[in-house]
């Protein structure tokens, strides 16, 4: 499963909630089911357990030994000797056969724990076993252990076990489903075990001693009865088959000797009828198998060294845990694979199975196979809680945020059903979200702006008409620096790839001569500082631009053509004064008519500056700013004979970023309407303080003051009020100080009583030392 990083200072998202919980439950899960896996191990009888081993022992089948040849006591003899038991005199004939031929060896798989009817009979058949010398009979297990003894052994007859080579066992272990795979290859009372039989003529031929018998050695005592060296029948493919040869062909001489010599020979019987079948993996396709089969098999593995040996407890279940350990681990860091980690790992495990069978090793993999199946279901369990826990939350969490849209009509869930509950709540938010993103879309298309959207490397995913008209092209898929860049956006450099985030917000002329404006912003989710796309607009300055010039331009003929002609009239006029001629009142009227125009003439030209004009701020010292005002008004002032009275303390000497021509023509305009509006004899102060990061100037007259219902148009361009009547003046003064100190980051207030003068306070921000 996928991890989320946690920032610094940042708490952690629902979503690192639940997968820390999942861990930690993963971890309890890990610690139940590993020793459920080992319990599991070490439960031999498993159904499952059996049924893989019997089709993985199909996947190696064990060749036939061509040494072995089986003579049957099948039908065919049944029909041409007579009926079951035959005389034992038969049996010696069969040997002195055998023996005649130079049979390597024989396992006579028939029982002799009864003495025959006719003792030389008896005798016949020992005296042919001690000329044969190499014939293994076997011996039986008592079925039930008389009162307060042990289990005994039932052995053949003195005469026989004498002159047998040995005495041996053929007991088969049938599991808990019937089914015969195993055998002791020593088993008996405590103080005298023997060995199995088909062992016995194995150790003939190879010569071993008992320390060669494979298995484990610790032995298993039940009521008095020790078994040892358990091996699994490694029995021969389905489809093959030991060579036989009938019972009476031998006896009759009508099998060639030559395929008798040198041949390990087993005798039994194969005739259903007699009872002496056993079922066996291979009785799904052959039917039961007979007894002396069981010993052929168990002698073939022997003879080529392939008996299989089921692995210890210990290893076998530290295998097995480790496995599933592996998966447990893996489930938790690959979380998309679950599936193919958990197939790969059954695969391995079965894999790892049928190597180990084919060395000779059974290890099972069905405690493994049932922890992994186990582990897979619980993990998708947990993995589908952790989803519909955080589904749930999201959607409370979205549910819970302001609509855009009215809601639609809720459709109700099921009582009970958290599943479908859910479905239908994430099918109604999916909803709102398309509904959403449908009003952003249209809402972006028909923006007066210019408007591009774009991912976090620059590949174009939105882009409205206007937008589509200035590139004149279809945006969506193009790299945006590209387009920019054929637009004629200055790039910084040609050589190195711009970002997005370094992109300059600028004004720049396009390659048709537009103005246009480059605004960027990022766009963020709703947790986190990455930004997952960028908003882009252009703005087309064009008529802004053009209509900027033009007012430029009226600046300039202002400025210089217009005051030109008032300035030759005043110095024409101030000629006829010298010269003493002319009309003088006429001469007087029209100097003032044209002083005013040329008043209004500056006035118009310093608001058009302070409203228009870049302003080029410096760091200054709003003293000097306010003396150099004093200075201009204090000629003023005299002609009034009003003083004019100022209070610089400390907190005036504080810096402020400020365009220094036009702040104190601002702070002149004030100082000069505080004269205008007051009274001969009267005073206008000023007082300077700061506080809190602002600087604060206040500019009291005496004058009459100003009506109430006036204040709040008071910075109005081209309005006269009543308490102004009597002077000259269009109204411009106040508004070009209002319009300096809006573009400096400050305020201007005013307070005003009739008849008691007036206040106007300026309020700028100073600058960070």
């Amino acid at each position: 499963m996928k991890r989320w990083p946690r920032k610094e200072g940042r708490e952690p998202t629902q979503a690192q909630h639940l997968f820390r919980r999942m861990v930690r439950e993963w971890l309890w899960v890990s610690l139940i089911l590993l020793p459920l896996t080992a319990l599991l191990s070490l439960s031999h009888g498993l159904t499952l357990s059996n049924l893989l081993y019997d089709n993985l022992r199909r996947l190696s089948p064990l060749a036939v030994d061509p040494r072995i040849l089986i003579v049957t006591i099948d039908d065919y003899s049944l029909q041409q000797l007579g009926q079951w038991p035959w005389r034992r005199t038969l049996h010696a004939d069969l040997l002195d056969r055998l023996s005649a031929a130079h049979a390597k060896g024989v396992l006579f798989d028939v029982i002799f724990s009864e003495p025959a009817k006719l003792p030389e009979n008896d005798q016949r058949l020992a005296q042919a076993m001690c000329r044969n010398g190499m014939v293994f009979i076997p011996l039986l297990r008592e079925g039930v252990a008389r009162f307060g003894q042990p289990l005994g052994e039932i052995e053949p007859v003195p005469p026989l076990s004498e002159c047998a080579r040995e005495v041996g066992h053929i007991n088969a272990e049938a599991d808990e489903d019937g089914i015969v795979r195993s055998v002791y290859l020593r088993e008996g009372p405590e103080d005298k075990p023997r060995a199995q039989l088909a062992w016995l003529l194995y150790r003939l031929v190879t010569g071993n001693g008992p320390n060669a018998m494979p298995g484990s050695h610790d032995p298993q005592t039940i009521q008095g009865w020790q078994r040892d060296h358990e091996v699994r029948i490694p029995f021969i493919s389905d489809q093959a088959g030991f060579p036989s040869v009938p019972y009476v062909s031998v006896l009759r001489g009508e099998v060639p000797p030559e395929l008798l010599r040198d041949r390990l020979i087993l005798i039994g019987s194969t005739a259903p009828g007699l009872g002496d079948r056993y079922v066996t993996p291979q009785s799904a396709s052959i039917g039961t198998t007979a007894g002396i089969e069981i010993q052929a098999n168990l002698l073939n593995g022997l003879l080529q060294q392939r008996s299989i040996v089921t692995l210890d407890d210990g290893p076998a279940t530290l295998f097995s845990v480790s496995i599933v350990a592996l998966l447990l681990g893996l489930l938790l860091f690959r979380a998309r694979r679950a599936l193919w980690l958990t197939l790969g790992c059954m695969i391995v495990a079965l894999l790892a199975s049928c190597l180990l069978l084919r060395f000779g090793w059974w290890w099972s993999p069905a405690a493994s196979l049932v922890a992994m199946l186990l582990g897979y279901l619980i993990w998708n369990w947990r993995r589908l809680s952790a989803v519909l826990a955080y589904f749930g939350w999201e959607l409370a969490r979205l549910d819970s945020e302001p609509k855009v849209f009215p809601e639609r009509r809720r459709i109700q869930a099921p009582a009970g059903d958290v599943l479908q509950g859910q479905i239908i709540a994430l099918e109604q938010a999916m909803s709102r979200t398309r509904d959403t993103r449908r009003f952003i879309a249209d809402g972006l298309e028909y923006l007066p702006v210019a408007t591009l959207i774009s991912d976090p490397g620059g590949r174009i995913l939105l882009a409205n008409r206007n937008a589509r008209s200035v590139f004149a092209c279809d945006l969506v898929g193009s790299d945006l620096l590209e387009c920019l860049t054929a637009l004629g956006y200055p790039m910084a450099s040609e050589k190195v790839r711009p970002t997005l985030s370094s992109l300059e917000p600028l004004e720049f002329r396009d390659v048709q001569a537009r103005s246009l404006r480059l605004d960027r912003a990022a766009l963020l989710p709703a947790e986190g500082d990455m930004p997952i796309g960028w908003l882009l607009s252009l703005t087309d300055l064009s008529v802004e631009r053009d209509a900027e010039e033009q007012r430029a331009v009226l600046l300039r003929f202002l400025s210089h053509d217009l005051r030109a002609p008032h300035s030759a009239i005043l110095a024409l006029l101030d000629v006829q004064y010298h010269q003493g001629s002319g009309d003088r009142p006429l001469l007087s009227q029209i100097e003032l008519q044209v002083r005013k125009a040329l008043s209004l003439t500056e006035a118009f030209v310093q608001l058009a500056k302070a409203e228009s004009e870049v302003y080029q701020f410096e760091p200054s010292m709003f003293a000097m700013l306010l003396l150099d005002a004093f200075d201009q008004a204090m000629s003023i002032a005299q002609l009034k004979h009003i003083q004019l009275l100022h209070d610089l303390d400390d907190d005036a000497q504080d810096v402020v970023l400020a365009d220094q021509s036009l702040l104190t023509r601002a702070l002149f305009n004030l100082l000069e309407n505080a004269i205008k509006y007051s009274p001969a004899g009267s005073q206008v102060s000023v007082r300077v303080s700061g506080a809190q990061g602002w600087l604060s100037c206040e500019i009291t007259d005496q004058g009459q003051g100003i009506a109430p219902a006036e204040l709040p148009e008071l910075f109005s361009q081209y309005r006269r009020f009543a308490s102004s009547q009597g002077s000259d003046g269009l109204g411009l003064g106040l508004s070009m100080v209002k319009a300096v100190v809006d573009r400096h980051g400050g305020r201007i207030d005013c307070e005003s009583q009739v008849g008691r003068g007036t206040t106007f306070s300026v309020r700028l921000p100073l600058l960070d030392e």
